[in-house]
C-alpha cells in the first residue's frame, strides 16, 4: 500500500509540472501574440517613367522577422484616383522583407501603401514617390477621423455596422467612399461597402457564419486624397 501511495503521489506530482508547464507555455504564446505587427515601408522619393523601382515592406513582430505573412499586398494609385489603382501581391519574403519591382509607366505622383495582414493583424503604412516631373502631392491622410460604432454580433444573424467620419476640424465628412475590411477568426478578410445615411454617417450590414473575435478596419476616402482608417475589435457569438 506504501508502494501504491508513492507512485501514485509521483504521478499527481508530475501531472502538475506538466500542467504548470503548459499554463506557463500557453501564457508565453499569449504575451507573444499582442505584440504589435510592425511594417517599415520603403518607398524611392523620386522615380523616372519606364524605369523599374524596389518598393519593400519589412515585416516584424517583437524584433523577428515574418516571413509567413496572411497577405502583403502593395496597391499603387496615381494622383488621388482611388478607382484606377493597381494592386500588386507578394508572396515570398527573406527576413521579412517582401520586395516587388515596379515600373511606372507616366509621370505623376502616386501613393503606394503596403497592406499587411499577419499574426491576426492588419497595417497599412504609405508613402508618396514622385514620377518625372509631377509636383509632389502630400495626400491628405488622417486629416480627419473615423469611429467604428461598437458591432453587436449573432452568427447567422444580419449585424449592423455603422461608422462616423469627421474632417480635421472635427465637422462631419460627407459623400466618401466608405467600406470596411473584417479580419475573420480563419484568418480570411472580407470587405464590407457602406452607404451614408446622414452626414458624416455611413451604415452596412453583414452575416458573420463564424463565432469568434473579429478585427475590423474601417477606410473613409474620396479622390480628392482624403483617407483616413481606424481599427477595431468585435466578438461573433
Amino acid at each position: 500500500m506504501k508502494k501504491l501511495a508513492v507512485i501514485l503521489s509521483a504521478g499527481l506530482v508530475l501531472a502538475a509540472c506538466g500542467q504548470t508547464e503548459e499554463k506557463h507555455d500557453h501564457a508565453k504564446q499569449e504575451t507573444a501574440s499582442v505584440e504589435p505587427v510592425k511594417v517599415d515601408l520603403s518607398v524611392p522619393e523620386k522615380g523616372k517613367a519606364g524605369e523599374e523601382v524596389k518598393l519593400t515592406a519589412k515585416v516584424t513582430q517583437d524584433g523577428k522577422a515574418i516571413n509567413d505573412a496572411d497577405e502583403v499586398m502593395f496597391e499603387i494609385i496615381k494622383d488621388g484616383d482611388k478607382d484606377k489603382s493597381v494592386k500588386k501581391m507578394v508572396k515570398e519574403a527573406k527576413d521579412g522583407i517582401y520586395e516587388l519591382s515596379y515600373t511606372f509607366d507616366e509621370d505623376g505622383s502616386y501613393q503606394v501603401i503596403s497592406h499587411v495582414t499577419a499574426k491576426s493583424q492588419h497595417t497599412m503604412p504609405d508613402k508618396t514617390i514622385t514620377i518625372g516631373n509631377a509636383k509632389h502631392s502630400e495626400h491628405a491622410h488622417h486629416e480627419g477621423s473615423v469611429h467604428v460604432m461598437p458591432i453587436k454580433a449573432v452568427k447567422g444573424e444580419p449585424a449592423d455596422l455603422m461608422i462616423h467620419v469627421k474632417d480635421e476640424a472635427g465637422k462631419a465628412k460627407e459623400k466618401l467612399m466608405t467600406r470596411l475590411e473584417v479580419m475573420m477568426p480563419d484568418g480570411k478578410a472580407k470587405w464590407v461597402d457602406l452607404k451614408e445615411t446622414k452626414a458624416g454617417q455611413y451604415e452596412g450590414q453583414e452575416t458573420f457564419d463564424q463565432a469568434g473575435k473579429y478585427t475590423v478596419t474601417a477606410h473613409a476616402e474620396n479622390k480628392e486624397g482624403f483617407h483616413v482608417h481606424s481599427d477595431a475589435t468585435f466578438t461573433v457569438k
